[in-house]
């Protein structure tokens, strides 16, 4: 992935938040994808979540380390895969998002049921581009998705279709009509929930736009919100100026946990309006620890530089873990008042993503970083005395 390329997931997961203003029309002109959407009814009996199982504490994981890519096809080997599982277990994580259903996405599920490792998994089908250009790639995950699903239906809860493929930004947009027949496909051939993972401005959307008709397909909605992201385009404050210097990054972090419950609010909002009382997960959510490169099109290029740190990471972990499961890890949401469970981004750091990379909360040699040992904040647990960032 080169510097151009950095663009494909960090700009525009914040350009994203700008169309929750526009009806799909804009949003899929925007995509550059059709908007022919299969004239069929919502479902009238979505597969609940098990809450037994979405109580666990979740997180997105994928395991490529330095030397390894998915576009070299260099992939993480099973003893490897096995190491970082069971530091995902270990720390408590019992609940993984994962991303696709080729060679890696197999391997994990194949290592989780081989080991016995007390671990569920929201298994991805990961898709691109419409049926007429893309559709034998798309078909492969789709089969390999309900085959694992199939194989194990213990260890598989969830089944999500694509990511962020309909929000306008998307550089993997599938045509709003081809995402409900490939969600139909999928739904029809296996028992659990499915899914479809994208932006929160999407899932805002109208009732009466093309994009809503996917909500009617799906069993519970899994929603990304990124207030990190979203700085840069002065969608949240997050300068907090008003805060003294002592107190403005726990401001500015008190200030995104607000705006990620706003994210949530709106899709709420959207889906009860359309008729679509189903459950929210949040997809994704996170913050980095270093800063990306800057974002041309942002209004405040240089945002990240403000807003990447351990500390800050830190933060934003433990208050969307405490909004998300409560303030003592015992109390998860309902999908309606809060999120029914929250898969954050990311475990571990993966050099393959270059400037889009320190996501994680263990870095890529499985150091696990600060917001993992939240004693070692110290006398920055209340105050930001240890950290002080720039004014913008």
């Amino acid at each position: 992935m080169d510097f151009v390329q950095l663009g494909l997931r960090g700009v525009r997961r914040a350009l994203g938040a700008l169309m929750c203003a526009f009806t799909l029309g804009a949003v899929a002109s925007a995509a550059g994808v059709e908007t022919q959407a299969d004239a069929v009814a919502p479902i009238r009996d979505p597969r609940p979540l098990d809450p037994a199982v979405w109580a666990r504490k979740a997180i997105a994981y994928s395991g490529y380390r330095a030397g390894q890519s998915p576009e070299a096809g260099r992939h993480p080997g099973r003893a490897e895969i096995l190491e970082d599982l069971r530091l995902l277990r270990a720390e408590g994580f019992g609940l993984i998002r994962v991303y696709g259903s080729g060679a890696h996405g197999r391997a994990i599920v194949e290592t989780i049921a081989e080991a016995g490792l007390d671990i569920r998994v929201q298994l991805g089908a990961y898709l691109s581009g419409s049926r007429r250009e893309k559709g034998e790639a798309n078909t492969a995950e789709i089969e390999g998705a309900i085959a694992l699903a199939n194989a194990h239906p213990d260890l598989v809860v969830a089944v999500s279709v694509g990511n962020e493929t309909l929000v306008g930004w998307s550089f993997v947009a599938v045509p709003p009509g081809d995402l409900v027949a490939y969600v139909r496909e999928v739904r029809g051939r296996v028992r659990q929930p499915v899914t479809v993972n994208d932006n929160w401005a999407p899932y805002a959307a109208s009732p009466d736009s093309e994009v809503a008709r996917v909500w009617g397909q799906i069993d519970y909605a899994s929603v990304h919100t990124y207030a990190y992201w979203d700085a840069g385009f002065e969608l949240w404050d997050f300068r907090q100026i008003d805060a003294s210097e002592e107190r403005r990054a726990r401001a500015m972090m008190d200030a995104a946990a607000a705006y990620a419950r706003a994210n949530f609010a709106a899709v709420r909002a959207a889906l009860d309006a359309a008729g679509r009382r189903i459950p929210i997960v949040i997809g994704e959510t996170g913050w980095q620890t270093r800063p990306t490169a800057f974002v041309a099109e942002a209004k405040v290029r240089n945002f990240a530089a403000h807003e990447a740190h351990p500390v800050n990471q830190a933060w934003y972990f433990a208050d969307m873990m405490a909004w998300a499961y409560g303030e003592k890890g015992d109390a998860p949401g309902d999908g309606f008042s809060r999120p029914a469970a929250m898969f954050y981004f990311s475990a571990f750091d993966e050099p393959w993503k270059n400037a889009d990379d320190h996501w994680g909360l263990w870095d890529q040699a499985r150091k696990p970083k600060l917001a993992l040992r939240p004693r070692e904040l110290g006398a920055c647990a209340g105050e930001a005395v240890c950290f002080r960032p720039g004014r913008p």
